[in-house]
């Protein structure tokens, strides 16, 4: 998963960084300001989680595989959903696509945010220190 982890994490980079560039060369100043805020907010959300998806390559040597997967779907999923639905529906006016109906992916994309979170805070709570487990089974 080494593999999957960092080249996803290097390809939504590169998106990122990509568009946060259009978004302040090419969209100030053609998207009013509220969807300018949004499209930021839909950048800013990508960066937290593209950097949380690159962390796994070493959170995942302490949580279980299951555990690396599913954080890392809800990751991605919460990208996909939450921040390129905002790509796409903050910039309609300036694109001329008519994608209205994407708007209501945004908060489902937030949900597999908070629930990847939620993931991490279970895989912290279950967490077993192999080498505590072992001095302490070894002494008994």
């Amino acid at each position: 998963m080494t593999k999957t982890y960092i080249a996803t994490a290097g390809i939504s980079g590169f998106i990122m960084i990509l568009l946060g560039a259009l978004g302040s060369h090419l969209l100030t100043g053609n998207i009013n300001p509220e969807q300018m805020n949004a499209f930021r907010i839909a950048n800013q959300y990508q960066i937290i989680h593209t950097l949380a998806i690159l962390a796994l390559v070493y959170l995942q040597r302490n949580i279980t595989r299951t555990q690396s997967r599913l954080i890392y779907t809800l990751f991605v999923v919460g990208i996909v959903f939450f921040s390129f639905s905002i790509y796409l529906t903050s910039t309609m006016s300036f694109t001329h696509l008519n994608v209205g109906f994407l708007r209501g992916l945004a908060p489902v994309g937030g949900t597999f945010f908070m629930l990847g979170w939620l993931v991490i805070f279970w895989s912290g709570i279950t967490y077993i220190n192999p080498k505590k487990s072992r001095s302490h089974s070894t002494t008994k």
